[in-house]
């Protein structure tokens, strides 16, 4: 490794620093690794599972001094050896050095820790011959990393719930609609499909506890806030690991996922609305939800989405509450007015 100056460090520390999306985050570790370790590979892994299966997810990867951003068949694929010593820096919860007999490529293994001090995921370093100095900056500047992510986890979470909180969630419909809007411009240039029957769309559900205001009323703060707190903990149960959910304000939810169909789409919010309805809350007893719905596809920005699945929630609320309504089905029925925006408030993506 060449020889890092005092500048270098505090430039790197200023770049991994001014982030405030963990997917930058993790690309700013990576073009720091791969500009001050270039003749090494690193592969920055989110690890999903450990038990009783490992499964993990490549994040980002440094080869040959470059930052490698579109991935190919097999760059995911690990060994067994190389898995079970992943699984070991799990459990341990320390750096794991691996020898591989067959292709003799040496690995050093380091967890990532989040802010609840769990491992979040694992960095691979594989080189013939790693330094100590190699393996100390490494690792030194794998500290840097998760502390800044426990900073910026804490950021992007509300206080109460512990859900992602209202600020994170522009900067996450916004990244979907984008996306959105990529993806049609490349099947406008070409002779593509319009939509593949095993792809998944995005959606975003508001979810609003029916008469909130009376429990407050009746019982006080403190039961409103654990009513809140379970609704937030009845909600990870619902939906899948890698959906989003926030708190969006109040006794209001938001839920950002995707399915393959609007048919799953409705499956997944009506399992959300029968699961509160037969919760029985501490002292409160049972409490309903009102649920909005709108497909993400290429609305001007957040507040197109959000106003979209808001009609259809207060649809739900004028018209007998704990119920579940999709935007677009409101307004095929004839059941709403569409939502028109003044074209200053326009966002041009392109």
């Amino acid at each position: 490794m060449k020889r890092v100056s005092t500048v270098q460090v505090i430039d790197t520390l200023a770049e991994i620093t001014r982030h405030h999306d963990r997917e930058l985050l993790e690309r700013s570790l990576a073009t720091t690794l791969a500009e001050l370790i270039p003749y090494q590979e690193f592969r920055l892994y989110r690890v999903i599972f450990n038990e009783p299966n490992l499964e993990i997810a490549l994040l980002s990867m440094v080869r040959q001094g470059l930052v490698i951003t579109e991935s190919n068949p097999g760059e995911g694929n690990i060994s067994a050896q190389l898995s079970s010593a992943i699984s070991e820096s799990i459990r341990s919860a320390d750096v794991v050095e691996l020898e591989e007999e067959l292709t003799g490529s040496h690995h050093l293994i380091y967890p990532v820790f989040d802010k609840q001090n769990e491992i979040y995921g694992v960095l691979v370093q594989t080189a013939e011959h790693p330094s100590l100095e190699d393996q100390r900056f490494t690792h030194g500047l794998l500290r840097i990393y998760s502390n800044y992510l426990m900073l910026l986890e804490e950021s992007q979470h509300d206080k109460l719930t512990q859900l992602l909180n209202r600020e994170t969630l522009d900067r996450e419909v916004t990244k979907v609609i984008i996306a959105n809007n990529k993806r049609q411009k490349r099947l406008h240039q070409s002779d593509a499909p319009k939509r593949s029957s095993d792809e998944e769309t995005c959606w975003l559900c508001v979810a609003d506890l029916d008469h909130f205001k009376r429990i407050n009323d009746r019982f006080g703060h403190l039961y409103g806030d654990e009513v809140l707190i379970l609704f937030s903990r009845l909600m990870e149960s619902v939906f899948r690991e890698d959906d989003q959910l926030f708190r969006y304000g109040g006794e209001e939810f938001i839920a950002l996922f995707k399915t393959h169909s609007r048919k799953d789409a409705k499956s997944v919010c009506e399992r959300l609305r029968a699961t509160v309805e037969k919760h029985e809350f501490p002292r409160i007893g049972h409490v309903t939800v009102s649920i909005g719905v709108v497909e993400i596809t290429n609305q001007e920005g957040t507040t197109g989405v959000i106003d979209q699945a808001d009609k259809a929630l207060y649809y739900s609320k004028e018209n007998g509450r704990n119920q579940v309504n999709f935007y677009f089905e409101l307004l095929a029925g004839g059941l709403l007015e569409e939502t028109v925006f003044e074209e200053e408030n326009a966002v041009d993506f392109f």
